[in-house]
């Protein structure tokens, strides 16, 4: 099915102007993404909110690790290194699985989108789709690639929220308290 999926869209290369708008996309709309969240970042240190930012930061270097250890989990090839494929830019061959272009994408999209901007994380994810549509156009990724990005970047941005939201209510005291022992009843 992934090969089936990467053949459907693949094969609609070859119109000339439609190639060179996702060899762009594949290759530098991923800097869009990360422009745009600096800029965000930006704005939330200037208005001396340190937390989102930070939050931001741990959510991509918790997507950068889980990205490793996909790929030292799953060894997949390039898509031109094992099938006759339209590649449209030149790449090295290596290691497919998971795109590092979509699980940056994504991360920056989803982390943003939780701790930033959900404004800014819809339009940033709508990006990401497109970068890593046209990572598999261009013949150097299969669609699961593009998929074990998204994985790495939504369970990295979820782990930080939900250890911030931990974090968050104990510090505050809202959270289930521990007395140390167990409840009893009447002795």
């Amino acid at each position: 099915m992934n090969y089936t999926l990467f053949h459907a869209i693949n094969s609609l290369a070859g119109d000339p102007t439609l190639d060179a708008v996702m060899k762009a996309a594949a290759r530098y709309l991923v800097f869009v993404v990360f422009l745009a969240a600096a800029a965000l970042g930006v704005r939330c240190l200037r208005a001396r909110q340190l937390r989102p930012v930070a939050l931001t930061g741990a959510a991509l270097l918790l997507t950068f690790l889980l990205g490793l250890a996909e790929a030292a989990l799953y060894a997949e090839k390039r898509p031109f290194q094992s099938h006759h494929v339209h590649q449209l830019i030149a790449h090295a061959p290596g290691q497919s699985f998971p795109s590092d272009h979509a699980t940056a994408a994504f991360g920056v999209a989803f982390a943003v989108a939780v701790f930033l901007s959900r404004r800014w994380g819809a339009l940033l994810s709508v990006l990401a789709l497109w970068i890593g549509f046209a990572r598999v156009y261009d013949g150097i990724h299969y669609p699961l690639d593009i998929a074990g990005g998204i994985v790495a970047a939504a369970v990295g941005v979820a782990v930080v929220f939900a250890a911030d939201r931990w974090l968050t209510h104990r510090e505050d005291g809202s959270g289930p308290r521990d007395t140390g022992s167990p409840a009893r009843g009447p002795a």
